[in-house]
């Protein structure tokens, strides 16, 4: 029973690796400049997190049957498995990261046009304005 699951895992294992990998091959301009690329960005993070909930649905079940932990060749590739996703993870972080910097930065940009737009063309004061009549 308790390899069962553990194959079921391994299972688990190398399609969130896929989901990774898919989501490691989006470049910080997909992610800035296309409305589909974070789309699918939050698609793939949805099925992601669902996948995490199954291995840990899992886990729980192994936890409770007290099971040892797998043997050979299984454990092989369930540790493999979960490095290459921890490598993939990290590269996924860091064009998050860049593509969250780029996104702030365009944010401040059109932030100071709209501030030297009010300069030239005016807005509302926050003093109010005083129009002398008297001549």
């Amino acid at each position: 029973m308790a390899e069962r699951l553990y194959a079921q895992k391994l299972d688990l294992f190398r399609h969130l690796r896929e989901l990774t990998t898919r989501l490691a091959s989006l470049t910080q301009d997909q992610l800035v400049r296309e409305e589909r690329a974070s789309e699918g960005l939050l698609e793939l993070l949805a099925e992601r997190e669902r996948l995490m909930e199954e291995i840990d649905g899992l886990d729980a079940e192994l936890a409770k049957m007290g099971a040892a932990g797998p043997q050979g060749a299984l454990k092989e590739a369930l540790l493999a498995e979960m490095l290459e996703i921890q490598h993939l993870d990290a590269e996924l972080e860091k064009v998050l990261q860049s593509s969250m910097a780029h996104l702030r930065q365009e944010a401040r940009k059109i932030q100071g046009g709209k501030q030297s737009q009010r300069a030239y063309f005016g807005g509302s004061s926050p003093e109010g304005a005083f129009i002398d009549k008297r001549r």
